[in-house]
């Protein structure tokens, strides 16, 4: 049983080769507290922390709802790099 001062998050981290994974993570209701904690969850893998979700959630990605063959269009593309040609926005 819980503690009236903890809540569960769905900790989504990412790793160096860019495979996210989730684990549940039992913490602070404070979410600047809770993020710190998630963060060093990670940190002995060298995994990093990208997001943090209240509750205990999936984690769907590509890799493991995909056919990898039916759909390889759909993985062609850099998120970053969507919309690069002639009408590209550039912060400056």
């Amino acid at each position: 049983m819980m503690e009236d001062d903890e809540m569960i998050y769905t900790a989504i981290f990412q790793n160096s080769k860019g495979v996210l994974t989730r684990g549940r993570y039992t913490g602070s209701p404070d979410r600047h507290q809770a993020w710190q904690h998630a963060a060093q969850m990670g940190e002995p893998s060298g995994d990093c922390l990208v997001a943090m979700v209240p509750g205990d959630h999936p984690l769907y990605t590509y890799e493991n709802i995909c056919d990898r063959d039916a759909n390889i269009e759909l993985k062609s593309h850099d998120v970053y790099e969507v919309g690069v040609g002639d009408n590209v926005f550039q912060m400056t």
